[in-house]
């Protein structure tokens, strides 16, 4: 049965997958996986006592006797257990007999007489000894009873027999004459004939018992028959290659899929049914809640909440499915929510009274057509919250109460956003009232009947959410009427305060919360009494004042909760503030107008609180005052930059107010540091010593802008800001030593920039022409850092004082942006109009000269004042930024004498004057190389400098000669030759330069040897420019396209290639004659071999070759790439050992199949007009035949040979490619293929298994040592 399901589920996925074929080879797959993965049954073993008595007969079957089959190894074990019960019976008899005769009952003496079945032996050990066989097992015999000696009882022992012949039969079982207690226990039958009973005369004896009648096993059922023929069919096809039977089989399951497939699809029952059955079913869930309400009461509250959810969803979709009209929807859902509330209040189950809570206030949104009317749906909801306010009065059920809250005011708030017109102000009003007061009621209730706990009695949803939602909607209600909501919180007010003083009338300690709950709600609607009836601006700044007040009061009479709702207040102020700021009139004054008096009171009462909250006394009572003050500071200090910056946008002109802000964050500053000093209050320090970070923000506009920073109000702002900046830090010098560093830093930043942006303005209106305007920037720089070396320890204050904040963190800025700018000025042609351009005599290379000065005098000024030695970076950079600025200035001469364009890209795309460039930086290096050979000593610091920059000069001249491989090399208007040319003579001269490096390496270097990646990347770069070369050579002389695409794509480049990098390999490892070379060149050999051998893949899956196989170009180079291969894999294992032999044998194997596939599908090719391409070789029933007869053949040869050498692992390899020429024939081949290719294919591999499975069998395992 598990076989046939899993063939079924197999044969569905492959059909569905490939076809019919694909049916029949998963089916296929899926039975030889089976079969595979079953265990098989042990072989049948003969017991030793049988066998030594020569008795191989077989039992005989003895008419009438039944068994009924149980399971195979519940047999066994109860047949094992019947044996052993036996032997130990055998082994006690002849105990008994060798210890005394006499005490045996006469029944089991040594003489011939035999034993009667009719005369039982009254408590005998054998009526113990043996077990009594499992009833199931128990065969029943109605032939005569035989005698039996005792001598013979070996002759019950039966014989093993295997598991599957045990299931259908029980060993031979001799019939005993015992007791009848032994033969109940053996299970024969008790109505046997008593003539038996009598025993035969002495004479009639014989001398040896008569041999025992084995029982006779019960013969199977047909059906059991048929099928174990059928699985034994299968098995015998799957082993010998018959294919008849699995076609009906398949078909037949494929079938039945698609039956199955027509039931699921096709549905048999009507809807209204199905719903009616839904519906019957929550009424039985219902029905069988109740009747358990007092046994099991969990279980019957979960049977009737889903029960009465079944009845709400069944209403639901039978509406929206047409099967009931709305009307009686909505009926039968209010009745639903009405039978389960007054279940839950019969049974105390809250459960109950949510659910049909929820039920009746979404039973007029699901049936809503969009056409009824609000008075009704509003009036509907009254009565449901009369419902839950009755229930309320009853119950504490606080769920209930939040869940009637949320379908109420939400349900309200969505008809108000979609349907509310300010006509229907008098029907929507009252019921807003009614809500609410049903709520307010309800909080109420619960708070009275809860409070007795002492614990969470106040609904703080419902007390505070209540008026929330109420008042929401009532501002929606009453917007378009002037004082309206005014009065509406004036109401609100009156009512809570009315309430609270209520319960503070009864006097009880215990509703002291709830009193000031009420008490808070009446407080808060008087005030947003006042913003509702004036201007908001006006009122949120009043409120600002009063939270400080409240704060100053709070602080000193100690009120916690005061003191936090005015910090709240004060918060809500500023958003309310902000909210309603707005244009300012046209006739507004500056300063003296509502939004900066406003502003301004903000921004007083925050400092006031946070200096307040700073204080001993009050930190002393309140902690948090501490976290709170910066705060309430940073508060206060944003409405006063929030109303200063406003006040400037609003009356200050565009092109003045960075001055003009400038200006207010000086006066702050200052203002700041004024009042630290005098209130003493060290946080308003933080804002006098910020004043350099904010002008440098407020200078990033005009910096921007290229605008001249004194122009206007800048020249009298940045002279003025700037010493008031520094005077500050003076100042509070004593204050902050940590900060005061980086902001001398940011000081002399900020004041050079300026200076530098001045005087770029003031050369742009002397000499606008030319790249004078430019080198403003490297002249300041310069000029700094001149100035720093020269005057700079002598100014005690404050250069002296903060030494490194000047010479180090201040300068090293500046001296990285004048290399910057050097690095900048690279991509300028220098032209210095209106005069004439000179090399070295222009106006960019006369600032960058002064800059290189400047940078030396000032790295000598860090050395002499011993704070840092930058003699190691100094020779690297300047030799960098020489050897990049000479290239510009050879760039330069070019494009001023030359008519060349001055920019990267014509340096990029000649490679003319990349050539020459190359060959000038190839001869400078081979004649420095020479120079510092002779003259330069090995220990000098300016030859190692040399050598390094050298090198670096070497390394962007090899990164060249392999960028220059992707040229064709027509540089001049001249005939191509090899080597003879401009191109590759500088190439040539770059890897002289390189020799001669390598040269200059080893006799500088204390190991002789090449390292070995720099060896590997010579080799490299050789085997490239070779490649480039030879593509550049056959470019012009065979006029192959110069592309490394086009080779890609030609198949006589890549084997003219392919037979090139053999050659280059093979004269590597031919000539190297050390050993330690031959190394070097295997090992750099291994990526060439690796692309090489996969290019045989991708030659054999792209490349058609020729006409004839074998001797043709395409096989031939991959024949010497096999025979190079393998040389090199020798070489390789000879000096290093230890190869993955199996590895390599998979890898040529699969090698090997692919090119002798490769050599097929060309031939069949050429031969059988079939295109190479991989759709239609796979569509070509001639491919797929000879591909399945090929396949198959190679898999006869990989077996025979695996065979006749005993190697399994071979052989099963051989299966494995059977295994997917079976696979292939049966889940493409039979779908994809027929006609006559179809007969051959299958006949062919057919043929072809039966003699595999004759000449070549599975070698045996090989015996271990």
């Amino acid at each position: 049965m598990k076989a046939s399901i899993i063939i079924l589920i197999a044969m569905i996925w492959g059909g569905l997958q490939f076809g019919t074929g694909g049916a029949f080879g998963a089916g296929l797959l899926a039975f030889i996986a089976y079969i595979l993965l079953s265990k098989k049954n042990p072989a049948p073993v003969q017991d030793s006592e049988t066998s030594a008595s020569g008795d191989h007969s077989p039992a005989q079957p003895v008419p009438g006797n039944t068994l009924t089959h149980t399971d195979p190894l519940s047999l066994e074990q109860r047949v094992l257990q019947l044996e052993q019960s036996l032997a130990t019976l055998q082994n006690e008899m002849q105990q008994l007999k060798a210890q005394n005769n006499s005490q045996i009952s006469p029944a089991f003496e040594a003489s011939s007489t035999p034993i009667s079945a009719a005369h039982p032996v009254e408590n005998s050990w054998a009526a113990s000894s043996l077990p009594t066989p499992p009833q199931e097992i128990t065969p029943e015999i109605s032939s005569p009873p035989l005698s039996l000696e005792i001598n013979d009882i070996s002759a019950v022992m039966p014989s093993e027999t295997s598991t599957a012949d045990s299931a259908a039969a029980l060993p031979p079982l001799s019939r005993q004459t015992l007791s009848e207690e032994t033969h109940d226990s053996t299970g024969l039958s008790s109505t046997e004939p008593q003539a038996a009973a009598t025993p035969p005369s002495p004479q009639a004896a014989p001398s040896r018992p008569a041999p025992p009648l084995p029982l006779q096993p019960a013969e199977p059922d047909w059906l059991s028959v048929q099928l174990s023929k059928a699985f034994q069919m299968g098995k015998d096809w799957l082993l010998g290659g018959n294919t008849v039977v699995r076609v009906g089989i398949l078909i037949l399951f494929f079938g039945l899929a698609f039956l199955l497939k027509f039931a699921a699809d096709n549905s048999m029952l009507p809807v209204e049914l199905r719903f009616a059955g839904t519906a019957i079913g929550a009424i039985v869930l219902l029905v069988i809640g109740w009747r358990l309400r007092d046994k099991r009461r969990e279980y019957a509250l979960i049977m009737q909440g889903g029960g009465v959810g079944v009845l709400y969803l069944t209403a639901f979709t039978a509406l929206k499915f047409a099967v009931i009209p709305a009307g009686f929807a909505l009926v039968f859902l209010i009745l639903v929510g009405v039978f389960s509330a007054i279940l839950a209040i019969k049974q105390d189950a809250r459960s109950l009274a949510v659910m049909g809570i929820t039920g009746g206030f979404l039973a007029p949104i699901l049936t809503s057509t969009g056409q009824g009317s609000h008075i009704a749906l509003f009036s509907y909801f009254a009565l449901l919250n009369a419902g839950i306010f009755a229930m309320a009065w009853y119950k504490t059920w606080r769920p209930l109460n939040l869940l009637g809250f949320v379908f109420t005011f939400g349900i309200a708030t969505s008809w108000g956003a979609l349907k509310y017109k300010p006509e229907l102000l008098a029907s929507t009003e009252p019921f807003l009232i009614l809500f609410f007061l049903f709520y307010v009621g309800i909080a109420l209730l619960y708070a009275l009947r809860q409070q007795v706990a002492l614990k969470s009695y106040v609904d703080g949803t419902l007390i505070f959410g209540t008026p929330l939602a109420a008042f929401g909607l009532q501002a929606a209600l009453v917007h378009d009427i002037e004082f309206a909501l005014a009065g509406s919180a004036v109401v609100l007010s009156a009512f809570y305060l009315s309430i609270a003083q209520f319960l503070r009338a009864k006097k009880r300690d215990e509703l002291r919360l709830l009193f000031e709950a009420l008490l808070a709600l009446g407080v808060l609607f008087a005030t947003l009494a006042i913003p509702l009836a004036f201007d908001a601006r006006t009122t949120a700044a009043s409120w600002a004042v009063e939270a400080a007040a409240i704060i100053w009061v709070s602080l000193r009479q100690e009120r916690l909760r005061s003191l936090c709702c005015a910090l709240a207040l004060q918060i809500i102020a500023g958003i309310a503030f902000f909210n309603h700021s707005g244009p300012l009139a046209d006739n507004a004054l500056a300063i003296l107008n509502s939004g900066y008096i406003g502003g301004l009171m903000l921004a007083l009462s925050g400092l006031f609180s946070g200096y307040l909250m700073q204080k001993e006394a009050a930190l002393a009572w309140f902690r948090p005052g501490k976290m709170i003050s910066p705060l309430l500071a940073a508060w206060g200090l944003l409405w006063w930059t929030g109303a200063g910056l406003n006040e400037i946008w609003q009356f200050i002109i565009h092109t003045e107010q960075s001055s003009a802000i400038a200006l207010f964050a000086a006066f702050s500053a200052l203002l700041a540091s004024l009042a630290c000093k005098k209130w003493q209050w060290p946080l308003l320090r933080l804002p006098a010593l910020a004043l350099f970070p904010l002008l440098a923000l407020i200078s990033m506009p005009v910096l921007a802008t290229h605008t001249h920073p004194l122009a206007g109000w800048g020249l009298l702002a940045w002279p003025l800001t700037l010493p008031l900046a520094l005077y500050l830090l003076w100042r509070h010098e004593d204050e902050d030593q940590q900060a005061l560093p980086i902001l001398h830093t940011v000081g002399i930043w900020l004041a050079s920039i300026l200076i530098a942006a001045e005087l770029a303005w003031l050369i742009s209106q002397a000499v606008p022409e030319g790249v004078w305007r430019a080198t403003a920037w490297p002249i300041i720089c310069a000029a700094v850092l001149w100035l720093l070396a020269s005057y700079g320890s002598k100014i005690r204050w404050p250069i002296a004082r903060f030494s490194q904040s000047y010479f180090i963190a201040g300068a090293a800025p500046l001296a990285a942006g004048l290399l910057l700018w050097a690095l900048f000025a690279l991509g300028s042609d220098g032209n210095p109009d209106p005069l004439p351009y000179l090399p070295l005599l222009n106006p960019l290379d006369i600032a960058l000269g002064s800059g290189v000065v400047a940078l030396i005098a000032w790295k000598r000024k860090l050395l002499s004042l011993q704070l840092l030695d930058l003699s190691k970076w100094t020779a690297p950079v300047l030799l960098t930024l020489g050897f990049l600025w000479l290239n510009a200035e050879l760039l330069r001469v070019f494009h001023h004498w030359g008519d060349e364009i001055y920019s990267l890209s014509t340096l990029l795309d000649s490679l003319r004057i990349q050539a020459v460039f190359a060959l000038f930086w190839s001869s400078a290096s081979i004649i420095a190389i020479l120079m510092l050979k002779r003259f330069a000593t090995e220990a000098s610091y300016a030859s190692v400098a040399s050598r390094h920059a050298l090198r670096g000069i070497l390394l962007v001249l090899w990164a060249w000669l392999l960028a220059a491989n992707f040229n064709d090399g027509s540089l001049l208007n001249i005939r191509y030759l090899p080597l003879l040319n401009l191109l590759e003579l500088a190439q040539l001269a770059v890897l002289g330069a390189l020799y001669l490096a390598w040269r200059d390496f080893k006799s500088t270097s204390a190991d002789a040897e090449l390292p070995s990646w720099l060896a590997y990347t010579a080799l490299a770069t050789l085997f490239i420019w070779f490649n480039g070369a030879l593509l550049r050579g056959l470019h012009h002389l065979l006029a192959f396209p110069f592309s490394l695409l086009e080779a890609l794509h030609s198949s006589s480049l890549q084997q003219i290639f392919m037979l090139a990098w053999g050659l280059f390999s093979l004269a590597a490892l031919q000539f190297a004659k050390r050993d330690s070379m031959l190394r070097l060149l295997a090992i750099a050999c291994a990526p060439v071999m690796l692309v090489m051998w996969l290019w045989t893949f991708y030659a054999n899956l792209s490349q058609a070759g020729s006409r004839w196989p074998l001797i043709n170009p395409l096989d031939l180079i991959q024949i010497g790439i096999f025979a190079l291969l393998a040389l090199w894999l020798y070489r390789v294992d000879k000096l290093r050992g230890g190869l993955p032999v199996q590895w390599l044998k998979i890898g040529a194997g699969a090698t090997l199949f692919v090119w002798l596939n490769g050599v097929l599908l060309r031939t069949l090719h050429h031969w059988g007009d079939v295109p190479y391409q991989l759709g239609p070789l796979l569509q070509s029933t001639l491919v797929q035949a000879a591909l399945s007869i090929f396949w198959t053949l190679l898999a006869f040869g990989l077996m025979l040979y695996a065979t006749r050498k005993t190697d399994r692992s071979l052989w099963f390899s051989g299966a494995a490619l059977l295994v997917i020429v079976v696979g292939k024939l049966f889940m493409l081949d039979l779908s994809r293929i027929s006609g006559i290719e179809r007969i051959i294919s299958f006949i062919g591999v057919g043929v072809l298994l039966l003699i595999i499975g004759y000449l070549s069998p599975l070698p045996p395992k090989k015996e271990e040592p």
